[in-house]
Parts: C-alpha cells; structure tokens; sequence
C-alpha cells in the first residue's frame, strides 16, 4: 500500500512515520495533491485537501493511525472488535473479512481510550468481550459504559491456547452469547479464587474479605483498591 504523506508539518511527520512501521505500507512524501496515476491508495494531510480525489486522512490517536489507514484502503465503515480479559488485555479488530488490528494493553483504562478513538475515527458496529476472568471483563465493561448497546458477550470455552491477541481474534469471529450479564453474580469458587490471589499480590500480608471479593468480580473496583481499602480498614482496628 503506498501512503502519501501530504504534510508541513515536520512534528507531525515525525509522529506519523515513527508510527507506520509494518512493511505494508510505503510512504512517499508528495509536495501536491496526488493524481490517480501515482498509484497512491490513501493520503494523509493536517487539514482536509479539496479537490483530492484519492482517500485522505486526518491523523487524529496516532496510536490507531495502521487501522485507520487499513480501513480506508479495504473500505471499512464500521468494524468488529474483540477483546481478551484477564491481567493482560488483548484486543483485536475485524473488518470487511479481515483482521486489521492488534494489540495487549496491561491497563484497562487505556484499552477503553483505543476503543474509544476507534470509534470516533472509524466506527463500531459490535464490541465482543469473552466471558472469561470476571474481575476484568466487568471492569472493562464498566468502563466502556457509554457503549453498552454494542457490547456482547462471547463464550470463550474451548476456544483453545495462544496469545492474548489470538484469544481477542477468536472471541471477535465468535457469536455473541445469549447470556445476560445484568444479573451476573459471582460463585465462591470465584470468590474464593479472588480471595487467594489478594494474598498472592499482597505476598501474604493480606487477604481480603468476600465482600470486596465480590465487588472486584462485578467490576466496582480494582484488586489494588480492594487490597488498600482493606489494609486501611484493618489498620483502623
């Protein structure tokens, strides 16, 4: 895929090349408004270019700059995403037959800022969560509040091993499950298993009680505020 890269902007240049790394993409700096004949399949600009007939983007997250790009050339308007939770987040997008994204994100907070921009930039049409690790996937979902009428879960039972990344693959080719997630409540295998790890990360000194393990499973909080709410409460006694 050749880019033109229509830009002044020596900052933004750097930006935008320093992010285009994948070998799919040769970039070409053109000083007009590129013709059909240059065979160059998307430009991108500061501002929008009249009279360009050839696609054109703004960069807006540079972070999503690839998908955006892939998008444009694959004639994408809206897109699937997939997502993995657990202590690491993998995420992946789908779009006219195609994986065209992906990534792991260790915070979740930052994951929803991407699902976001990729929203806003490009557009979503489902948001696929497995069903796996409770504390994360209600965290997430919390997070992505805003968007509740596009999330739908997926059963990630027997979808094999592999990387975050080809989990959040699988999980965004499945069918979404007819699960309600509304009246979720956590099973003390869960509890329990929340309650072991709080005294795992803590190396021993804490272990929290079933009620912030219940509110870490249904996603009110984190396990780091769990284990400080505790400590501080025990330190009142």
């Amino acid at each position: 895929m050749i880019v033109g890269l229509y830009l002044d902007d020596f900052s933004l240049l750097n930006k935008v090349t320093n992010k285009l790394k994948s070998k799919e993409f040769n970039l070409k700096h053109v000083k007009s408004i590129p013709n059909v004949g240059e065979k160059i399949a998307v430009v991108i600009s500061k501002d929008r270019l009249k009279n360009c007939i050839i696609p054109q983007i703004q960069p807006g997250n540079l972070d999503i700059l690839e998908l955006r790009l892939r998008c444009v050339f694959y004639n994408c308007e809206k897109v699937v995403a997939g997502i993995d939770p657990g202590g690491t987040n993998g995420l992946a997008i789908i779009g006219s037959k195609r994986l065209l994204y992906q990534n792991e994100f260790e915070n979740i907070e930052e994951l929803s800022n991407i699902i976001k921009s990729i929203n806003e930039e490009i557009g979503l049409k489902t948001i696929k969560i497995g069903s796996g690790s409770p504390p994360e996937r209600n965290q997430i979902m919390k997070s992505l509040h805003n968007y509740s009428d596009l999330i739908k879960l997926v059963n990630e039972e027997s979808s094999g091993s592999g990387s975050h990344t080809t989990a959040a693959t699988r999980i965004a080719l499945r069918k979404e499950s007819s699960e309600n997630l509304e009246v979720y409540k956590p099973k003390d295998g869960e509890i329990a298993w929340v309650q072991q790890e709080s005294r795992r990360l803590s190396k021993g000194l804490v272990t929290i009680d079933k009620l912030l393990a219940q509110q870490i499973l249904i996603g009110e909080i984190s396990m780091e505020e769990a284990i400080k709410t505790y400590t501080n409460r025990m330190k009142v006694h």
